[in-house]
């Protein structure tokens, strides 16, 4: 964290911060009106499909909503342990600019795309490296 001055990490947990208020505000309200919902009339398919098709939808956010406040939270315990902003994968420094863009994000550019050709050469059937 060295390389981050101490504005730009302030600035850096006052949007992670910001982003987690939001989410778990959100989250908390999808919930209520979630149990909230009522059930269709015994019978009524075509209410009884779109409320399934709602529950379905309001899961699937309440999902990705919870996936994205565990980087969050994972992303302060980094600033906290002094490891935020560096590569997971090659210990190089991220870029103040990219963690502008994405603050959550624990690899640089170079190693994700690394990541994704690594991905790319992996056997879909078997999850093992394919010919190079």
């Amino acid at each position: 964290m060295e390389h981050l001055t101490a504005a730009q990490l302030a600035n850096l947990r006052a949007k992670l911060e910001a982003e987690l208020a939001q989410l778990s505000a959100r989250l908390i309200a999808e919930a209520s009106a979630l149990a909230d919902t009522p059930t269709a009339e015994p019978g009524d398919i075509e209410d009884a499909a779109a409320e399934e098709a709602g529950r379905f939808r309001t899961n699937s956010l309440l999902g990705r909503d919870r996936a994205r406040i565990s980087e969050i939270e994972a992303a302060l315990e980094r600033m906290r342990d002094g490891t935020y902003g560096i590569c997971e994968d090659s210990d190089d420094e991220i870029p103040y600019r990219r963690l502008e863009l994405e603050p959550t994000t624990r690899f640089t550019v170079e190693a994700l795309a690394q990541r994704e050709r690594d991905a790319g050469r992996a056997d879909p059937q078997e999850g093992q490296p394919t010919g190079y």
